[in-house]
């Protein structure tokens, strides 16, 4: 585990309340959180509007394709937005159309003017929308928010998301249960609403540079693919994270709920199973959130390694209470990774370049994660469930060795005031030596 630096007792929550003190980051965290909440909901909401609109599993299967292929498409053209535009624009822009799409499906269920094709068309809006959101939300945040303070920041942000995707379903289901999917989309509609909002509420002290001289898309591309690539530590980790979404998480996606109805006792079993995923996400944000790692990356490689822990007991048919603390166990590595990480690029990647650089990461992360979808089940069929689980997780118990030999991810310091003062006295140093060098001629 990385060094910790001595504070005094209550200093990060002192930390934590001045930063919701911040207008700029009070609004923002208000319009991530609300944006994540709806995000949690779409899944359960769709899943049971399209069922009953249509009854068919299939169709359920073009709905959900419908929104995250264009994600993944336009990701990267997300990104040279992001940079060009300002990036709260481009966020707000994102909200109102999932809001305008998300409430126009929910009326048209109410109403009984739905069909597959409206709710294919709408969803491709939706996912539309999205990539553009993600790269800039990634920018935005250094823009209100010091360097020293973005762990911090994004512990937050990471805790309340955990919230949302915690009880986010739940409250879909409720929705649903209680008044029909159609509300529950039009709710979903309305959390993109409030976080349009809280972004136009939002004042942004500074603006990122804009790109010069309006180069092509293509040109702007290349430029963000070089910030990504000449940063070992990012793409390095981007690699694992695609491998993580290939094998692992498909591997216990998919054959989780299944082994669980079939041998674990069904629906309730794997209920319990994932609330406890959530928990442990959950505590997960609130132990990055308090860390200050003097090596950030290197802080989570341990805890992210523990991930294996719940698809061994799963793969080994475990009790269910085992299963779910191992759960537990598994997510707070994963949560810790996931704030040390975006703080790592938001500290050391130029704000200019952000929204791009955020693109690549994101589509290097989640790309394969279709695939691995596809094709788990059928490897799985040919081997066996419980096989596949205990690769995914020989895979993640070496992760800490494979990501502890990239030296510039093991070494890679956070920023501190102490860092700050390092950096402003090297540039005060720069600019004295012209002077002086002047005086000697």
């Amino acid at each position: 585990m990385a060094d910790m630096k001595g504070d005094r007792p209550g200093s990060r929550s002192g930390e934590i309340r001045s930063l919701l003190r911040r207008p700029g980051f009070r609004y923002l965290y208000i319009a991530q959180t609300a944006s994540v909440v709806g995000d949690a909901i779409i899944p359960i909401a769709l899943a049971f509007a399209v069922l009953q609109l249509t009854g068919s599993p299939a169709a359920l299967g073009l709905v959900l394709a419908a929104r995250i292929l264009p994600t993944v498409v336009l990701l990267l053209i997300g990104g040279v937005i992001a940079d060009r535009l300002p990036r709260r624009a481009v966020m707000m822009a994102s909200d109102l159309t999932r809001f305008g799409s998300q409430a126009l499906a929910g009326v048209l269920l109410l109403t009984g003017d739905a069909n597959l094709a409206s709710m294919i068309v709408l969803q491709l809006v939706a996912g539309t929308a999205a990539a553009f959101f993600q790269p800039a939300s990634s920018g935005l945040l250094p823009e209100v928010v010091p360097a020293k303070d973005l762990q911090p920041a994004n512990g937050l942000i990471q805790l309340s998301e955990n919230f949302a995707w915690t009880l986010g379903p739940a409250l879909g289901g409720l929705l649903v249960a209680l008044v029909s999917p159609g509300a529950a989309l039009i709710f979903d509609g309305v959390t993109f609403l409030i976080s349009a909002i809280a972004l136009w509420m939002l004042k942004v002290d500074r603006r990122a540079p804009s790109v010069q001289e309006n180069p092509s898309i293509l040109r702007e591309l290349r430029g963000g693919w070089t910030e990504f690539r000449t940063r070992t530590w990012l793409w390095t980790t981007v690699a694992w994270a695609g491998t993580f979404h290939l094998l692992v998480l498909p591997a216990w996606q998919i054959f989780g709920p299944s082994i669980a109805r079939d041998q674990l006792g069904g629906a309730p079993a794997w209920a319990l199973i994932t609330t406890c995923s959530g928990l442990g996400s959950v505590l997960g944000g609130v132990i990055a959130l308090r860390m200050r790692p003097r090596y950030l990356l290197r802080a989570s490689f341990v805890p992210l390694g523990m991930y294996g822990l719940q698809l061994l007991a799963l793969g080994l048919l475990a009790p269910v209470p085992v299963i779910a603390a191992a759960a537990l166990v598994s997510n707070i590595g994963l949560s810790m990774f996931n704030v040390f990480s975006f703080t790592a690029m938001q500290q050391n990647v130029p704000i200019e370049a952000m929204g791009r650089v955020s693109s690549y990461e994101w589509l290097g992360s989640i790309a394969l994660l279709p695939i691995g979808q596809a094709l788990i089940a059928p490897i799985g069929s040919q081997t066996s469930p419980t096989t596949m689980l205990i690769v995914a997780a020989g895979w993640m118990a070496i992760t800490p060795v494979l990501l502890f030999m990239i030296r510039s991810a093991r070494n890679l310091r956070a920023v501190d005031d102490e860092s700050l003062a390092e950096a402003a006295a090297q540039q005060a140093e720069e600019a004295v030596e012209p002077d002086v060098r002047a005086q000697k001629v």
